[in-house]
């Protein structure tokens, strides 16, 4: 059960929620600084595209990240899981991974590298988003910043609805 929740949902949510916490957040406050200072004022002004300069890169960069977070939480998980096994609930080590390795499954992984992917994305856009819409006071950012991270978290749970719904229809 560890192994087949931890590849196929729980390690990419539990990565979702830290990188919203962390990057979205981030990504808000950067470009909401920006905002404040008319940084982003001066880009246009020098016919720099924002979303090509400034939104782009930061989607990709996360993107191309999350699911190298989220393999690495698999890896983890199913390791604390064998620490919880092992100690508390008297399994052998041995059976313990026997166990994993017979539910290890190509295709779990596959579905949480996919919802990691669209969480890298949703990530991403609610930080710039909410970054380039902020306000130019002090106040204003640190709306925009914890707006991010609540925004992100909440279409996190909605695209986890819907993907699920999905690969139900699907069949996996």
């Amino acid at each position: 059960m560890v192994t087949l929740g931890m590849t196929r949902i729980m390690a990419a949510i539990m990565v979702g929620i830290i990188m919203a916490g962390r990057t979205g957040s981030s990504y808000a406050a950067t470009l909401g600084t920006m905002q404040v200072n008319e940084e982003i004022d001066a880009l246009k002004t020098l016919g720099i595209k924002i979303t090509e300069y400034l939104v782009v890169p930061r989607l990709i960069c996360l993107v191309v990240t999350i699911p190298f977070l989220t393999l690495l939480a698999d890896v983890l998980g199913i390791l604390g899981g064998a620490v919880v096994g092992v100690v508390f609930l008297d399994i052998s080590a041995a059976a313990y991974f026997d166990y994993a390795l017979k539910a290890l499954n190509l295709t779990n992984i596959l579905v949480g590298l996919l919802h990691s992917l669209i969480y890298g994305l949703i990530i991403s856009l609610c930080g710039c988003y909410e970054g380039l819409t902020a306000g130019r006071d002090a106040d204003a950012v640190g709306k925009a910043t914890t707006q991010a991270v609540v925004t992100a978290l909440i279409w996190m749970i909605v695209a986890t609805g819907i993907l699920t719904v999905l690969l139900e229809i699907i069949g996996l």
